[in-house]
């Protein structure tokens, strides 16, 4: 039996709960080599799924992913989809690729991992702050599109990778763009991003218990893993960083490596004795409650999830409902919608990202 601990590696998880991932089909943001979203691919690859599908900005930065898969397990469908985050037009254009992908007849786990982590201050195609963009409002896009196509399955399940980091800024609702920029910090800009995560994964799972559905979401996060994220951080930040860490009353930060941090993800996804409790946040393999220095109270606070939500419908331009014709009726074979779709009026974008993004890939 598997001891869930910081120490815990992915591949332990997906030996743990073969039939969870046997047949199974894996939708993966943010695969590119030498992150823990394709550390998370590689550990289920063990597992004999049917298919992975592994959605990313550079193909070039996910082949090796493809390729190491293919060499673990030859029988596993995977397939590379383009999407760029900073881009609500490529999420649409990547959800439309998979809907209409007939060799994808259902996608039982979908892992939100692709992020930017306290990167520089930038405005993304669409006019947002760039790390909420990526981190959130596309993976709320996204997620929303495929339950609007009943492609999830009825029991599947929603990761949204979180942080820590959440701790370090709530949702800014006045500015979420830090006052064009005036007023921005790094650092809690990440964290807004990571406490959005939180807050989806609360809004939607209290949108499927109030609709009967068994769908559920939760939001790990790796930890200090050893991934290319980092990669905007530098070493005074780090200081900074670390002594904030220290200072919420956290301890030293420990390093993990890619298949510690890909552990909590998998976990998250693959144990059902995780659904018998009401907690979402999963640090180091374990489910967490708030505390002052594990969890804060506002990232998972009802409230808060509502509004977030609402004010995602209006940076996507599309409001979602949950309904559940086809799931409460087991006798209609027609596919229904899990949300219901309605447009919204586009807000005026008219601002670029700034041009160092194209350079960096997301993981």
């Amino acid at each position: 039996m598997v001891e869930f601990n910081i120490n815990t590696e992915g591949i332990e998880v997906v030996n743990a709960f073969p039939s969870q991932v046997s047949g199974k089909t894996f939708l993966i943001t943010g695969p590119s080599e030498g992150g823990v979203g394709a550390e998370t691919a590689l550990s289920l690859a063990h597992g004999s799924p049917s298919t992975i599908l592994l959605l990313g900005r550079d193909n070039a930065k996910i082949q090796p992913t493809i390729d190491a898969i293919a060499k673990l397990n030859p029988s596993i469908n995977v397939k590379f989809i383009p999407i760029d985050l900073t881009s609500f037009f490529s999420v649409r254009t990547a959800a439309t690729t998979i809907l209409s992908d007939t060799s994808i007849p259902k996608i039982d786990y979908l892992i939100n991992n692709a992020a930017i982590m306290a990167a520089p201050y930038a405005l993304t195609v669409d006019g947002y702050e760039s790390q909420l963009q990526t981190n959130h409002l596309s993976h709320f896009l996204l997620t929303n599109l495929l339950l609007s196509s009943s492609k999830l399955t009825s029991t599947a399940k929603i990761i949204n990778v979180s942080s820590a980091a959440h701790m370090t800024s709530d949702i800014r609702y006045e500015s979420t763009d830090f006052e064009k920029g005036e007023k921005y910090v790094q650092w809690y800009a990440y964290g807004q991003s990571k406490t959005a995560n939180l807050l989806f994964t609360t809004e939607l799972n209290k949108r499927f218990k109030e609709k009967g559905l068994k769908l559920r979401s939760f939001a790990p996060t790796p930890g200090a893993a050893d991934s290319k994220l980092s990669r905007f951080v530098t070493e005074e930040m780090r200081e900074q960083g670390m002594k904030a860490w220290i200072a919420a009353g956290r301890g030293p930060m420990v390093r993990k490596s890619l298949q510690q941090g890909a552990a909590s993800y998998l976990r998250a996804a693959l144990d059902p004795s995780l659904l018998e409790q009401d907690l979402v946040f999963i640090d180091n393999c374990q489910p967490v409650a708030v505390s002052p220095t594990e969890l804060s109270a506002y990232a998972v606070d009802e409230e808060n999830a509502k509004k977030l939500w609402a004010l995602s419908e209006e940076m996507v331009g599309e409001k979602f409902e949950c309904t559940l014709r086809h799931l409460l009726n087991p006798n209609n074979t027609t596919p229904q919608p899990l949300m219901s779709r309605d447009p919204l009026p586009k807000p005026p974008h008219n601002l670029l990202l700034n041009t160092f993004l194209s350079h960096h890939p997301l993981l």
